[in-house]
C-alpha cells in the first residue's frame, strides 16, 4: 500500500513538473511583420519543430546562422521564405529553409478577417555544444 502511494505521489510530482516546463517552453515568440493599410503588426508564434544540424557542418565542427525573410499566409504558415544572409555561406541554407516549413502562427485578424503578413524576418541559430 505505502509502495503504491509513493508511485502515486511520484506521478503527481512528475505532471506537474513536466507541465511547468512545457508552460516555460511554450512562452510567447512574437515576430514584426506588415500588413497593408495597417502597417507594423506583431504576430506569435504558436509552434516549431527543431533544425537539424547538417551532418557536414557537424563533421567540419561549424556553427553559423541564417537570416530568413518570409510571410505569414492567413492560416498561419510561413511562406515564400527567402534567405537574406547565411553565415558561413550555404552551409545551413537547407537546414533553415525546412525548418520554415515547420512554423505555425496565429492568423492576423483585420476586421474579423484573417490577412497575410509580410516581410518577418528570423535568424536560424546552428550551436555546436561543447
Amino acid at each position: 500500500m505505502r509502495e503504491k502511494m509513493i508511485t502515486r505521489a511520484f506521478a503527481a510530482l512528475s505532471f506537474v513538473l513536466l507541465s511547468a516546463s512545457t508552460y516555460m517552453v511554450s512562452a510567447a515568440e512574437s515576430y514584426t511583420g506588415q500588413v497593408a493599410g495597417v502597417g507594423n503588426v506583431e504576430v506569435e508564434l504558436l509552434s516549431k519543430g527543431a533544425p537539424v544540424f547538417p551532418r557536414r557542418a557537424k563533421s567540419y565542427g561549424v556553427s553559423g546562422s541564417v537570416l530568413v525573410r518570409f510571410s505569414v499566409d492567413v492560416e498561419g504558415n510561413a511562406v515564400g521564405a527567402v534567405i537574406v544572409e547565411s553565415k558561413p555561406r550555404r552551409m545551413f541554407d537547407r537546414s533553415a529553409m525546412r525548418y520554415m516549413q515547420t512554423l505555425k502562427f496565429k492568423p492576423y485578424v483585420v476586421d474579423g478577417n484573417a490577412t497575410e503578413v509580410k516581410d518577418l524576418q528570423m535568424t536560424v541559430a546552428y550551436r555546436l555544444e561543447s
